[in-house]
């Protein structure tokens, strides 16, 4: 080995020389000299990807300490022959292996650090509370500069904080002060606009007037929005403890009734927990109707019966105490996603399959195209699978149904995301993730139930339940609407899905079908 060395050493001294002056000898040592040297520099590229890569897994801390010490070793040992190599007439296999190593190493910090990223997109983002300044349709104003003489009406009995912060912005901006009027009753307040005389103009929550033209019904036709205020807030990581790969653990998945930004508030149509236990490796979807009769608070404090889907005008926490409520659980954290979301994360998959228990067509609410779907396996882009989880009108049991469908396709998602065939298109997924799913799970939890999944590649066994009720005309009272479409909760099948998660809870296997039936 010394001779190897000392002769390489020779043959480096011999490549700054000029080669018309070197004998036959002298220059084919110069030319072993140029090899010598090339095939460190590509070992030099290996060694500092490979230092950047191993950096990068390590403080991301995504691999199990087995895997990690393999990775190690197996790199070590191939960047120790890739460097020996260019020594021996194996040189030639040596600097292709470190060429392939570099593009590996280079593209495993890449996606690792693309990942980090997501994770911190998701888990580090706001949320928004966007904020609706209203006037008639036939209204001279155009904006809100054209109404700082109007009076401005707002519901003091519900979302007050957002509506004062905006008109306190609004002041701020155009150096003035407006001339206000609170409200306790949506009726009053409306109909008082559209006599425009008490007041001229409206502000509100943007989510808040969706839920106002259930009450009335063409109050869009017959008003305009002429600004807008963002409020947003920092979203605030979940403080649970839970070790995600060891204990049973609870996660809220919402997801909302708009198109744009995740993390604006609104009605969430979508109402799942996902009651998991790592170790039985059991999954238990539970769905509630989003019209379900139930106790809930708006960002007032205010506390009554109303829709489950009002809950998500407050935030997704309001939602997340509703059903607490309900189920006697602990929702140890959320995934919230809206209309966009769904679209884009199922079309940077690659699309699902989605297992229907029932056949049917959509209609124009749920999607402007009509799709057939038919009993079993269906094969669904991000468009077809919004139609698919949006349909309700169609099904006699309406709510209900879509709940089960809802369920059907997140396990189509789960399926495809733990998939192998998810590598292909991991960088369309992480960014489609990072900017249309917001959780107030840490980055580390993610990580860890990453490398749980790693460590355990054992499937999962997803299943699903959904609690039912009966149709019925209540008045909201949280959001003073009356005489409202809901969905009275039939209690044994809420007892039943608390016992169910009870089962996941206590680590037992078993099938939802079958308990369901021999009880």
């Amino acid at each position: 080995m010394s001779n190897i060395i000392k002769r390489t050493k020779g043959d480096l001294k011999y490549l700054f020389k000029d080669s018309d002056k070197l004998s036959p000898k002298a220059l084919k040592r110069k030319q072993r000299g140029k090899r010598v040297a090339a095939g460190l520099v590509l070992v030099l590229i290996q060694l500092i990807l490979t230092i950047l890569f191993l950096f990068r897994i390590i403080t991301f801390s995504i691999l199990p300490v087995q895997y990690l010490l393999i990775v190690n070793a197996i790199l070590i040992l191939l960047l120790l022959y890739d460097f020996c190599s260019q020594f021996t007439k194996a040189h030639i296999l040596g600097k292709i292996l470190a060429v392939i190593m570099s593009c590996v190493m280079l593209f495993g910090f890449i996606f690792m650090t693309q990942l980090a990223q997501t994770f911190n997109l998701m888990s580090g983002s706001t949320k928004t509370d966007i904020v609706d300044i209203i006037v008639l349709a036939d209204d001279k104003a155009d904006s809100v500069q054209d109404a700082l003489s109007y009076s401005f009406g707002y519901n003091s009995g519900i979302n007050s904080e957002a509506a004062t912060k905006a008109i306190s912005e609004i002041e701020s901006k155009n150096n003035t002060t407006l001339n206000t009027k609170d409200y306790t009753d949506w009726s009053e307040m409306v109909n008082a606009l559209y006599a425009n005389k008490n007041i001229q103009a409206v502000v509100m929550s943007d989510s808040l007037r969706s839920t106002l033209t259930e009450e009335f019904e063409t109050f869009e036709d017959k008003t305009k929005v002429i600004g807008t205020i963002t409020i947003t807030t920092q979203v605030k990581l979940s403080a649970s403890d839970k070790k995600v790969n060891e204990e049973p653990f609870v996660i809220y998945l919402s997801g909302n009734d708009g198109y744009g930004p995740v993390s604006s508030n609104g009605r969430s149509d979508v109402n799942i927990l996902a009651c998991i236990n790592p170790k039985t490796r059991q999954v238990l979807l539970v769905s509630t109707p989003r019209d379900y009769y139930i106790t809930i608070e708006n960002a007032s404090g205010k506390s009554g019966l109303d829709k489950l889907t009002h809950a998500g005008n407050a935030g997704v926490d309001y939602s997340i105490k509703a059903l607490e409520n309900l189920y006697g659980v602990t929702v140890d954290y959320y995934v919230k996603i809206n209309f966009t979301g769904c679209v884009k994360v199922v079309d940077a998959l690659g699309g699902i399959t989605i297992n229907s228990s029932v056949d049917f067509t959509n209609g124009q609410d749920a999607a402007p195209e009509s799709y057939h779907f038919t009993v079993g396996e269906n094969q669904c882009d991000g468009e077809k699978t919004l139609a698919f989880v949006r349909e309700r009108h169609v099904f006699g049991d309406g709510d209900f149904q879509r709940g089960r469908n809802q369920a059907a396709a997140i396990t189509a998602i789960i399926d495809k995301a733990t998939s192998p065939s998810i590598l292909a298109n991991y960088s369309a997924v992480l960014s489609s993730v990072s900017n249309m799913i917001l959780t107030n799970m840490p980055p580390a939890t993610m990580t860890s139930l990453i490398k749980g999944q790693i460590a355990n590649t054992t499937s999962w066994n997803v299943q699903s339940y959904s609690v039912e009720g009966t149709p019925a005309s209540r008045d909201c009272t949280v959001y003073n609407l009356s005489k409202k479409s809901v969905d009275l909760p039939d209690y044994d099948t809420v007892n039943t899905a608390v016992e169910l998660i009870q089962k996941i809870n206590n680590g037992e296997v078993f099938d939802v079908s079958e308990y369901v039936s021999s009880n």
